[in-house]
């Protein structure tokens, strides 16, 4: 049975606009532990080359500092419908930034993904997802992270799409500095192993 790249096992995913580079890798814990049920319990890792054009920090003619970030949530089908929900943790730093320390924090995070139920032989499905951490889960010199983003997954082929998406990720520092790391579209491929 053909399953939906933003529903299934492994993934890898490339995703760029003008300015901006993000790559991610998600595993599927039940692929190596029988005890998990697969498709359900997910640790990854994403990269995100940020660049001045999209971010909010004035006079910055650099390209931004690196994100890095380690995430693990656990996924749930919503019985008798195409929703898939999940609720997650992650690891964010940000490198250090001119006179700031590195950005560290352990947002939690929500996700909620929909298959529309079209008969069509390209399987559409949509995401969002957000991720919060207030003062108590911030270290070093942050003082909250937040991220949004929403997401238009296409699958062309079997374990294969192409999807469209929008972030805005912004990285509050305990000096009161308030900087939108990154606010853009982009587009990108999803591979499911």
């Amino acid at each position: 049975a053909s399953a939906s790249t933003a529903f299934a096992m492994h993934t890898a995913e490339l995703n760029i606009n003008q300015y901006d580079l993000e790559a991610g890798l998600k595993l599927d814990l039940g692929q190596f532990n029988t005890s998990i049920e697969p498709d359900t319990t997910f640790v990854g890792v994403t990269y995100l080359k940020g660049s001045s054009e999209n971010d909010s920090i004035a006079g910055n003619n650099n390209q931004n500092e690196d994100y890095i970030d380690f995430n693990f949530m656990i996924k749930q089908n919503v019985q008798s419908t195409n929703f898939k929900v999940g609720l997650g943790i992650k690891a964010v730093y940000v490198s250090r930034y001119q006179t700031l320390d590195s950005f560290i924090s352990l947002p939690i995070g929500a996700e909620v993904s929909y298959k529309l139920p079209i008969n069509s032989a390209i399987p559409i499905s949509v995401k969002a997802l957000g991720n919060y951490a207030p003062k108590s889960l911030s270290f070093s010199d942050a003082d909250s992270f937040f991220e949004f983003r929403t997401e238009v997954h296409a699958e062309l082929m079997n374990r294969a799409s192409l999807y469209a998406g929008y972030r805005n990720i912004d990285t509050n520092y305990e000096n009161g500095t308030d900087i939108t790391y990154n606010e853009s579209a982009y587009f990108g491929v999803k591979f499911a192993f």
